[in-house]
């Protein structure tokens, strides 16, 4: 009799120390919809990728095992040469889809955060029951944003390792591949993905603290959220130190390694620095212009390929202090308002 009273009582403790604190519990319940469509779109984009990665290399395994190929085409191969074609094509495209998506996704997260999750209960007037039952405002404020970091995190988390998969593993590329450092491909093979997302996040909730307005506090994160996604990129050349080559040949050649180009120019024979402009005209030899400047050779400021990881951390570690200080303010913001 007590062994069978005890085991459902051990089950459910064992059940109770699992489960989430109430307050969690009650932010997965009031916005299940929202994060539930939040959670679909990671898992969706994700199985997407994920299949057609296996796809471009289940095509070039069946390309492979026959006798065509894409360089002399011969009578009998041209359709399973633009077959293949075709998949490598799609393939590309859909990397830089995925790409594009994540440089959209702290808009998309910041308009999300802003309305549904934090200006709606203050527009509605539904906060005034949560602050009676034993929750604080700050507490309130930090349940909504821990639920939505953990699902944010674990999406990009997971989206991010996919994308990184495909773009290194996938087949060589007829029409080649873009380049690490392109805007897209960078902002979605490493972790600046992450510091992006939370900075969106931490932008919606002070815009929903703001505004209380759910239209105007999505139309706002999502500006603003946007500035900044277009704006930051613009120091990432800066964030690390370059390396420069030169040569005495008085014409520029490719950067190395398949770098990230900084500054291009010159070089007089005192050493002296000039713009890869000052001798561009298309009217007359550029040869006088390169005696009338002493000019001995050309010189790069590059990032190579090996500087990948230290930019993506020092830019990660920016957005988040950045994300860090902008969920200070709204909480700052939101104990003002209440006091």
């Amino acid at each position: 009799m007590t062994a069978t009273t005890t085991a459902p009582a051990a089950r459910q403790d064992r059940r109770a120390a699992f489960a989430l604190p109430g307050p969690y519990r009650a932010v997965l319940r009031q916005h299940r919809t929202v994060l539930w469509i939040l959670l679909g779109l990671f898992a969706l984009g994700t199985a997407a990728l994920a299949a057609d990665r296996l796809w471009v290399s289940h095509a070039a395994d069946v390309f492979a095992a026959t006798d065509c190929t894409i360089t002399n085409t011969t009578p009998g191969c041209g359709g399973k040469v633009r077959g293949y074609l075709d998949a490598e094509l799609q393939f590309d495209r859909n990397l830089d889809y995925a790409g594009m998506a994540m440089l959209g996704l702290p808009c998309l997260i910041g308009a999300f955060v802003a309305g549904p999750i934090v200006a709606r209960d203050l527009e509605s007037g539904t906060y005034k029951w949560a602050w009676t039952q034993s929750v604080t405002p700050a507490r309130w404020l930090a349940t909504r944003l821990t639920v939505v970091a953990a699902l944010v995190v674990s999406g990009v988390v997971l989206f991010t390792a996919v994308q990184r998969w495909a773009w290194t593993t996938g087949p060589e590329l007829e029409y080649g591949r873009a380049p690490w450092y392109e805007r897209a491909m960078y902002g979605s093979l490493g972790t600046v993905g992450i510091g992006y997302a939370l900075l969106g996040l931490a932008i919606g909730a002070l815009a929903g603290l703001v505004t209380r307005d759910v239209l105007r506090a999505m139309a706002a994160a999502t500006g603003f959220t946007f500035i900044a996604v277009v704006l930051l990129p613009l120091a990432r050349p800066h964030l690390w130190a370059t390396e420069t080559i030169s040569w005495a040949q008085t014409y520029p050649r490719a950067t190395p390694d398949f770098g990230l180009l900084v500054e291009r120019g010159m070089l007089t024979a005192d050493g002296k620095r000039l713009p890869e402009s000052l001798c561009w005209d298309s009217a007359r030899d550029p040869d006088p212009c390169y005696a009338e400047h002493q000019v001995t050779g050309w010189y790069s400021d590059f990032h190579p390929s090996s500087h990948f990881w230290p930019l993506q951390l020092v830019e990660t570690g920016i957005l988040l202090l950045l994300a860090a200080a902008v969920t200070y303010a709204a909480f700052r913001f939101l104990r003002r308002r209440v006091a």
